[in-house]
């Protein structure tokens, strides 16, 4: 039998989560998290061998060694527009979201930092690029963790509170991210509630989600209606199932994709129907205090 370094945990909460409520009684606890990407991306013009054609709804072949504009200004779409029309609807509904920032789309548009920080949205570490961190070597890894955090602290004048890899955890990450200083952890899809890590590192998971997430436009959700039809159905069922114990909601959001007329619209309607049902919308640091507030975990 192959021996893991690494256990897995497949029981969690079990049928008894902790009964526990978010503050103001909420039984949904909405994260709602933008991901700060565009102009990050791996390309050609970032010094990588091909444009990147992941997250986006253009398909190009890659062609190594060339750039490919139109894929390139699909993505600057999310930051010369897309990002703002976001804010506003954030601002409309005086909601706060936790940004994934990647360092180096900050640094093409600093005024992106100024607006994140001025809102007051909670400042998280994507990243120094879009880049994947699975495969690097763990000085290599905690390198790049402690530049982008600084660099991002820089223009937001905010310490990122967490790091979140666009390809996932190396076995090392944790640990890099305690050394950080970084307050918890989200790189997980396994559950609906915060909880500790199987690594028994002092570091909570806040799970993040891949269903309840604008990149589901690209492929099951033609429409604006749809998506918005899909998160109301999610936030409806957390507050209505028949089990003890609060749920945390993550809805994913990309500038270059829910940013777009045609599908702002999904974010607005989620929004109005959180709010119709007392849902708590909350930054992810918000949800991990009060969740170590009332718990052990």
């Amino acid at each position: 039998m192959t021996a893991f370094p690494l256990p897995r945990d497949l029981r969690g909460y079990g049928e008894t989560p902790p009964d526990v409520r978010w503050p103001g009684g909420a039984r949904v606890a909405v994260s709602l998290v933008v991901n700060i990407e565009d102009g990050a991306e791996r390309s050609v013009a970032r010094g990588g061998v091909a444009d990147d054609l992941g997250g986006h709804w253009m398909q190009h072949r890659a062609l190594p060694g060339q750039r490919n504009l139109d894929l390139e200004s699909a993505f600057e779409y999310g930051a010369r527009s897309g990002i703002w029309r976001v804010l506003r609807t954030l601002r409309r509904h005086d909601a706060k979201a936790t940004a994934f920032c990647c360092a180096t789309a900050l640094e093409a548009n600093p005024a992106i930092a100024e607006a994140l920080a001025r809102d007051g949205h909670e400042i998280a570490d994507h990243g120094l690029g879009w880049d994947a961190h699975s495969q690097l070597a763990p000085e290599v890894e905690a390198d790049l963790m402690h530049r982008s955090r600084t660099i991002i602290e820089d223009l937001t004048g905010a310490r990122p509170t967490t790091w979140y890899s666009r390809d996932g955890l190396t076995l090392h990450s944790r640990s890099a991210m305690i050394d950080e200083g970084f307050g918890y952890d989200s790189n997980s899809f396994d559950d609906d509630l915060p909880h500790p890590g199987a690594d028994g590192l002092p570091l909570l998971v806040i799970p993040y989600a891949g269903d309840t997430n604008d990149s589901a436009l690209l492929s099951q959700y033609p429409t604006a209606d749809a998506f918005a039809s899909f998160l109301c159905g999610a936030l409806e069922m957390l507050q209505t199932e028949g089990r003890h114990g609060p749920s945390v909601l993550s809805v994913g959001l990309h500038p270059r994709i829910i940013g777009r007329p045609a599908y702002i619209g999904a974010l607005d309607a989620f929004l109005d129907r959180a709010a119709e049902a007392e849902a708590w919308i909350a930054t992810r640091q918000e949800i991990a205090d009060a969740w170590q507030a009332v718990t052990a975990v």
